[in-house]
C-alpha cells in the first residue's frame, strides 16, 4: 500500500471514529428519551415535556441521518483505496448498499418523528436505524 493510500485510509478510519462517538451519544439521546416516555406511562415527573421530547428527537434523528452519510463517504473512499490497490470489490460494494439502506431508513425515520405530535414522539423513539 502507497503511503499516499495510507494516509487517505488513516484519515476516513479518523472520521469514523468521530462518527462513532457521535453515534453513541445518539443512543443516548434515545435511552434518555425512552427513559422519559417511561416516566409518563407511570405517571411520574418526566424529564421533558413533550415538546420539548420532540425536539430533541427530532434532533437526533437528524444527527443519525448526518451520521448515516458520513459512514457513506467513508464507505467510499475504503472502496476508492481498495479499487487502486487491486482488492476484491464485494465487501466493499456490499458495504456501500448497506449504508444507501440505512440512509433511506434514516429519512423515513426522520419523516416519522416529524409527523408525530408531541404526544406520542417517544413512542417512536428507536435508538437503531
Amino acid at each position: 500500500m502507497s503511503k499516499y493510500h495510507k494516509n487517505q485510509e488513516t484519515e476516513a478510519i479518523n472520521i469514523q471514529l468521530i462518527a462513532l462517538f457521535f453515534t453513541v451519544i445518539t443512543a443516548i439521546i434515545s435511552i434518555i428519551i425512552t427513559y422519559n416516555q417511561k416516566l409518563e406511562i407511570e405517571e411520574k415527573e418526566p424529564l421533558f415535556t413533550p415538546k420539548d421530547s420532540l425536539k430533541i428527537t427530532l434532533f437526533n434523528r437528524k444527527l443519525i441521518l448526518i451520521l448515516s452519510f458520513v459512514f457513506l463517504y467513508v464507505n467510499i473512499v475504503l472502496r476508492k483505496i481498495s479499487e487502486e490497490e487491486g482488492e476484491d470489490l464485494k465487501p466493499y460494494n456490499l458495504q456501500l448498499i448497506a449504508s444507501l439502506f440505512i440512509i433511506i431508513s434514516g429519512i423515513i425515520a426522520l419523516y416519522v418523528v416529524s409527523l408525530s405530535n408531541t404526544e406520542n414522539v417517544s413512542d417512536v423513539e428507536n435508538p437503531i436505524v
